[in-house]
């Protein structure tokens, strides 16, 4: 397996770019995959690289314009295992959304319930 990992958005997808190397990790764009788990599966086995990395510092942008449900539980998987690495790294997740949308900044503080200060909220400007 790569350090590195790349996926180019489509009309369907985001664009998700992983580098171990580096500690980051980046979803952008739309989620809705007709089949998400099958979807985000080699990005979830990519990612337990983190695990055993030395890297210290791990920071994990998402910025989401719309996501389906089957997504939503994806995310939240994610997010809890970003949650679990903070046990033994610097973990770090910057949720992004438009300034002007709403529900993405309601669910950027819904995730923010659930697993606590290392979810940043950040709203950006088109």
């Amino acid at each position: 397996m790569e350090n590195n990992y790349f996926v180019e958005e489509t009309f369907k997808t985001p664009r998700i770019k992983g580098d171990i190397s580096a500690g980051v990790v980046e979803i952008v764009g739309k989620s809705l995959p007709e089949d998400a788990k099958s979807f985000y599966r080699p990005f979830r086995e990519w990612f337990q690289k983190f695990y055993t990395s030395d890297i210290e510092n791990i920071k994990a942008i998402i910025q989401l314009e719309y996501y389906n449900t089957a997504t939503s539980k994806v995310l939240i998987n994610i997010l809890l295992k970003l949650n679990e690495l903070k046990e033994h790294k610097n973990v770090t997740i910057e949720w992004r959304y438009d300034e002007d949308d709403l529900e993405m900044e309601e669910t950027g503080m819904d995730f923010k319930n659930l697993i606590g200060d290392i979810l940043i909220m950040k709203a950006v400007s088109e």
